[in-house]
Order: structure tokens, then sequence, then C-alpha cells
């Protein structure tokens, strides 16, 4: 899998305990969710890429939390709008990979089970705690983190076979989260193994100042935009050019400055002999960035207009899914 193989996913906490595990036959599960306040971007997909390797790969069941009271608690979003975007979020489950068979994909304000973790987490946390890790926040916001923890946790209630590892593949920055929800595990139930993690590398925003985010629009490019203006976005992306063509021909580009070569680091080339050719185009100088970024905008069209074929044919099973809950 290219993430592990291209030190995207770098870091973990223990991983060896749920690898070692699995290796001895014992059910684990994988968990994640997402915050359904709009499409998902490139961020998102790398995170889902990574949940369903684990997924597929230990034959564990996904547990994927629609968090609609933290879109509420953090962003005011209506439950009603949060329903939307979740049948929205669960088709690029779908279209990206993941075994419907093997998953449970879930609403936070649908979920009994998952509340009262939360509470039971409310009892063995003080204010402090949360004020040290989060900084000053209203309660709300507070609470939202607690309800991930009963998210986490969920996967080892009694109803789904009891205490097992549970790995959460995640970026980097969510390891505040893992953190507190480790620290309140054995809290809980002292039967509860603490939650393994796998960390990759934020993707950039197109502009190369931040981590990709639904917050920048600009600097984003979502799964479901259409083909003119991914080509637009992609050709207003940072690179590792030169100040001048003779110069990029003379000394080639700067790979490590440049989101171009990010897009296909981390997304849009599995291949490692075709990705180190072109690494070598550029910094031999053998491409113009304008090129560069046409060829790359091109793959990237050719990649996404597949994916939203297959999405919206699988529009209705997402709906099903949450229907059934």
């Amino acid at each position: 899998n290219r993430l592990w193989r291209r030190g995207i996913v770098f870091a973990h906490r223990d991983f060896d305990k749920f690898l070692n595990s699995f290796e001895k036959g014992k059910p684990v599960a994988v968990m994640s969710g997402i915050k359904p306040t709009g499409d998902f971007h490139l961020g998102s997909k790398l995170t889902v890429e990574q949940i369903i390797y684990c997924q597929k790969a230990f034959s564990g069941k996904l547990f994927y939390c629609i968090a609609d009271l933290e879109a509420f608690a953090d962003n005011g979003q209506s439950l009603e709008t949060s329903a939307e975007h979740a049948i929205q979020n669960t088709a690029d489950l779908l279209a990206l990979g993941m075994d419907e068979r093997n998953a449970l994909v879930y609403k936070q304000s649908e979920n009994k089970a998952v509340s009262n973790l939360a509470f039971i987490a409310a009892r063995k946390t003080t204010l402090a705690t949360l004020d040290a890790i989060y900084g000053h926040q209203n309660l709300g916001l507070y609470f939202s983190a607690l309800m991930q923890s009963g998210d986490i946790l969920q996967p080892q209630l009694k109803e789904f076979g009891g205490p097992k590892h549970v790995v959460i593949p995640v970026g980097i920055d969510q390891d505040p989260h893992i953190r507190l929800c480790r620290d309140l595990a054995q809290k809980i139930d002292p039967h509860f193994l603490p939650p393994a993690a796998t960390y990759q590398r934020l993707f950039r925003s197109l502009d190369g100042t931040t981590k990709m985010s639904k917050r920048d629009p600009l600097n984003v490019i979502s799964l479901n935009d259409e083909q003119e203006l991914i080509k637009k976005k992609v050709m207003r992306a940072l690179t590792g050019g030169r100040a001048t063509a003779e110069e990029q021909k003379r000394l080639g580009g700067e790979i490590e400055k440049c989101v171009v070569h990010e897009l296909m680091f981390f997304h849009f080339q599995d291949d490692d002999m075709a990705l180190k050719k072109f690494q070598e185009r550029c910094t031999s100088g053998g491409i113009s960035c304008g090129d560069c970024k046409k060829e790359v905008a091109q793959k990237i069209c050719s990649y996404l207009k597949n994916f939203q074929e297959r999405k919206k044919k699988l529009l209705p099973k997402a709906r099903k899914m949450l229907e059934k809950q």
C-alpha cells in the first residue's frame, strides 16, 4: 500500500499490539468518522483510503461515525442538514471501496450507546483536563470530545463482541483526541483496551499554506468538483518552479516545495517507478510547470470522473444504509 511504502503513514500508537492481536486470530476493529459539513476532499480521501485498507487487510469491522452532534456544536449546523450530507459522505465511502457488509455507519444523534459512553466519560474527566487539551471552549465542544471517545470505545461493547484492539487511522493533528480516549478507556471499563492509532502526514492546501480543509474552498479539491473547476484549481496551485523558463531547464524544479508533485505522490500515481520518472522529469528541467500542471489536472479529472459516476450509482444504497438505523 502506497500510504505505508511512501511514509505517508509515518507514526502510530500501539499499532504493533493491534497487529499482534490480528496475527493471533483475535477479532479487531477499525474506527473513524467525519463531521458532515460538506463534500469529501482529497484530505478526506487520504484518511478513507487508510481506513478501507485496514478494514480489508485485517478483516476488521469498520465503525464509521457521522458526527452530526459535533457539526451542531462546532458549526451550528442543523441535524437535518447533516443528514443530507451524511448520505453524500456515505456514498463517498462506498465509491472509495468500503465493504458495507462489514461496516456500521451511524449518526451520533441516533446512537444511544455512544451517548451513554460519553456520559460515563464525563464522570471521569475534569474541566481542567479538557481545558488543558482544547483550550477555553464552550461546553458543547467539550462534550463533543467526550462523544468522540464514546465513538472510539463503542466497538469494545458487549454487543460488538467485547474488548478488542481497535485502530483509528487519522491525521497527526487528531492525536489529542486519541490521547484523551486512551486515558479514559480503562477508567470507563477496566476491561477496555486503549485504542491504537496510525498517523498520516497532513495533505497541504493547493496554495501550500496549511492543511487541505473544507473551510478554504478555493484551495481544496473536492471529490465532487466539476472538470473545469479542477483544471482551474490545479493551474493555480503552488509549484517548485524557478523564476524563469531558462532557470527551470538548467536547474530543474524544486519538488519538495511543489503541491502539484504532492498530488501525484499522495494520490494519483500508485506506481512507484512511474512516480520516479515523473519526479526526474521535473528535477532535470525536462518539463515546464505549466505543462506538468496540465498533465496532472487531466489525470485528476479522469480519476474523479470515474469516481463521481460510481458514487451516483451508490447514492440509493447509502440512503438505505442510513435509514436502517
